[in-house]
Parts: structure tokens; C-alpha cells; sequence
């Protein structure tokens, strides 16, 4: 009796601890992607060349850094953005990944490398 309620017990708490860790997994990848976001637009605008920011196959990749999303967030679509020398995006796209608890969606603003983020 004793061993079944320690087990109860143990597995309901690796579960809490394993829902933290995805949330916590997830809003880390989000602070990542919206870096690496601004850091293409800084690098497009930087080298005075086209640059192209690829949400595909389970990552983010401008062709210089990469970054994997987790398990627990699919992008809705393969996106493409691209960077022009100046800097700006050409894209009015919303991106929208889906996660386990709702979405998040970053609807860009064309030619100023901005965004609005909205959590659902």
C-alpha cells in the first residue's frame, strides 16, 4: 500500500515537473526565435544583401544560425521572410505556431522589421 501511494505520489510530481519544463522550453524558444528574427534584419541590413529567414523541418534558420523548435510548438506552415539590404521584411505574413496550451502568432509589419505578438 505504502509503495503504491509513493509511486502515485512520485509520478504525479515527474508529471507537474515535466509540464514546467515544457513551458519553460517553450517560452524559451520564443525569446530565441524573436531574436534571431532582429538579428537577421540587423544581418541583412549589415552585409547589404538579401537574407532569408526559413521556419522549416522542425527549425529556424536564416542560413547562418539555426534554431530547433521543441517538440511541443508546431509552426501552422513553412514560412519564408525575406530580409531585403535595407534591412525590412516584404512580408505583411502571419506567423502562427501551435502549442499544447493555445498559440502564438507574430503578424509582420511590412518594411520595418517589427511585429505584433499575440498569445492565445
Amino acid at each position: 500500500m505504502v509503495l503504491a501511494i509513493t509511486s502515485f505520489l512520485l509520478l504525479s510530481f515527474t508529471g507537474g515537473v515535466q509540464q514546467i519544463f515544457t513551458g519553460v522550453q517553450e517560452k524559451l524558444f520564443f525569446l530565441s526565435f524573436e531574436h534571431l528574427y532582429q538579428d537577421s534584419q540587423k544581418l541583412s541590413n549589415a552585409q547589404q544583401k538579401e537574407l532569408t529567414l526559413r521556419i522549416a523541418d522542425g527549425q529556424v534558420t536564416n542560413g547562418q544560425e539555426s534554431l530547433s523548435i521543441p517538440d511541443s510548438v508546431r509552426p501552422n506552415q513553412t514560412y519564408s521572410i525575406e530580409f531585403s539590404p535595407a534591412g525590412g521584411n516584404s512580408s505583411l505574413e502571419k506567423l502562427t505556431f501551435t502549442t499544447k496550451d493555445g498559440s502564438v502568432s507574430y503578424q509582420l509589419y511590412i518594411g520595418s522589421g517589427r511585429y505584433k505578438k499575440t498569445e492565445n
